[in-house]
């Protein structure tokens, strides 16, 4: 998880002032957003690994570019603060950009390099299965759209020692604008948010909390009043 209840970003000290506060705050809601959309993804790809009866793959593809787009979003953000070596603090995320590149322009992709590299509109998403009890792990595919040519995606097996139980290796698989073949392991991709999390929480270590709890993602409810008979 990448935002927790006690996280400082959830309790954005006074002192930091109104327009990092802005920031911040934003920053906070995008990656809860991510939160829910990982977690959402590891339960629909384990229907898929346990062999459900049904599947909702626009769904589970959704969640997955969903990461990405979100991603790209925290960037864009957090390039707004007072970094004194943006590159240093951000660097490690960069490389997002041409994943949320081909899910902006995907309209653009299909005569660039979807086409010619025959490849699925919204990509292949790979992971391994690691059945524990049976000490055993499964490769998977699931692809986006109908099936017209062969996936372009590949896997290889993990080491089973350095898995664990269920999900593992979460891939992205698309193309970028020269037709290249372009993925990402999603677990990575939260452990390098994480590792921003973790930099907002050192340098703001030393400020009072604040508890915004009573007016943080608030819901307004507006009742209709009696109309008279």
């Amino acid at each position: 998880m990448l935002i927790t209840d006690n996280s400082i970003l959830k309790n954005l000290p006074i002192s930091v002032g109104k327009k990092q506060i802005l920031i911040l705050d934003s920053l906070r809601f995008v990656l809860e957003m991510i939160d829910y959309s990982y977690e959402n993804l590891l339960v629909k790809l384990t229907q898929v690994s346990e062999n459900a009866a049904t599947r909702n793959l626009p769904e589970i593809f959704g969640y997955a570019w969903s990461i990405i787009d979100n991603s790209n979003r925290v960037v864009s953000i957090a390039k707004q603060l007072p970094w004194e070596y943006p590159d240093k603090i951000l660097g490690h995320l960069y490389y997002v950009k041409e994943f949320r590149n081909t899910f902006q322009h995907l309209d653009e992709r299909i005569d660039e390099s979807l086409l010619k590299t025959q490849s699925p509109f919204l990509g292949v998403i790979s992971w391994a299965d690691h059945k524990f009890e049976e000490k055993q792990i499964e490769l998977i595919q699931i692809i986006s759209g109908n099936l017209l040519h062969g996936p372009s995606a590949k896997q290889t097996f993990p080491n089973i020692n350095d898995c664990q139980p269920g999900i593992n290796n979460i891939f992205l698989h698309t193309v970028n604008k020269k037709g290249q073949t372009i993925e990402t392991d999603l677990g990575i991709l939260m452990k390098n948010l994480k590792k921003l999390v973790i930099e907002f929480e050192m340098r703001f270590k030393d400020l009072t909390p604040v508890n915004w709890s009573s007016r943080q993602d608030i819901v307004l409810r507006i009742k209709q009043p009696n109309q008279p008979e």
